[in-house]
């Protein structure tokens, strides 16, 4: 059986399941990267995905991190990432992208450093979309390796690429794809479990399949429709963002559900998710230590309400 790891995107709230996959290299001994023969992420997702299977420097079939020394990214970065330019305090992001990327690249720079593609010490797939050409666009370490295409990229360019969220940054070029830009790759695929799903049949086709899907909360703001129904284009564009990525993922797990389901002997979906009750941790772009915190322990609620079945799940993966 193929074991098969899918992690949406959230901004901040990747803390949720960075958090879960820190407790299952606890548990199993193992690293993700050894746990895993595929890992998906879309957006922040992504984002985890590359630290997971970047390489230690010093040992090349060694991940460089631990998911929970990962977590760092999240609670030492996220409050710079997110520090909104004068300018955009000024206009409220009318004119331009709420965050200037300096800081997010800065990170990047620092966690993966000159690190490329082609290094994944496990198969990684980060989806993309492009702004130029128009279409779906998917970073596949694999795909270097087998010569399927010549160019590798640094994933600090990939990550930013999967990171450039419309509204909160600019579109990312980079120069082995002259011409082209990059967005955020949640805009069709925030729950990227069916791509990783799509891909890992095209993989391994003859193989039972084991997929676990991570969310990163589900927000539960409503939308009311007496302030709705006036809305224009500027009001609508922040809830839109959500309305769209919620209801996309929402119908992958749907459909996961029904593609792999459960037998007697063998789980083979599992999906991770938990409700963002408190008002505040639904959003992506808060790093306040207040906010950090607040995930934190919904990452331990998670832990602590699922703990049977992260068990029963490591058991499965270290099989």
């Amino acid at each position: 059986m193929k074991k098969v790891l899918s992690i949406d995107g959230g901004g901040v709230r990747g803390i949720i399941p960075a958090m879960l996959l820190a407790e299952l290299e606890a548990q199993s001994g193992k690293p993700v990267s050894e746990l895993f023969d595929l890992v998906v992420g879309a957006s922040t997702g992504g984002i985890l995905a590359l630290g997971l299977v970047a390489p230690d420097p010093q040992n090349h079939t060694k991940p460089r991190y631990t998911a929970a020394q990962f977590l760092g990214f999240y609670k030492d970065e996220s409050h710079e990432i997110f520090d909104k330019s004068l300018f955009f305090k000024i206009t409220r992001g009318i004119f331009t992208s709420r965050y200037q990327a300096r800081a997010l690249e800065k990170a990047l720079k620092k966690y993966f450093g000159p690190t490329m593609l082609s290094e994944a010490i496990a198969d990684v797939v980060v989806p993309s979309y492009e702004l130029h050409g128009r279409f779906t666009a998917f970073f596949k370490s694999r795909d270097i390796h087998t010569k399927k295409i010549e160019r590798d990229v640094k994933m600090t360019d990939v990550a930013r690429a999967a990171s450039a969220a419309p509204t909160y940054f600019t579109p990312k070029k980079i120069k082995e794809y002259p011409g082209a830009s990059f967005i955020d790759g949640g805009v069709f695929a925030n729950n990227p479990a069916m791509c990783a799903y799509a891909e890992a049949k095209e993989l391994f086709p003859d193989e039972e399949l084991l997929i676990v899907s991570l969310g990163t909360g589900n927000p539960q703001l409503t939308i009311q429709f007496e302030k709705y129904r006036t809305w224009g284009l500027l009001s609508w564009a922040k809830p839109l963002w959500y309305v769209l990525s919620d209801g996309s993922s929402d119908v992958v797990d749907y459909q996961l559900k029904f593609v792999l389901p459960n037998r007697e002997e063998s789980q083979r979906y599992y999906r991770f998710q938990i409700e963002l009750i408190q008002p505040g941790t639904e959003k992506l772009d808060d790093g306040s230590a207040q906010n950090i915190n607040a995930l934190i322990k919904l990452g331990q609620e998670l832990l602590d309400t699922r703990r049977e079945e992260i068990q029963k799940l490591c058991k499965q993966l270290v099989e």
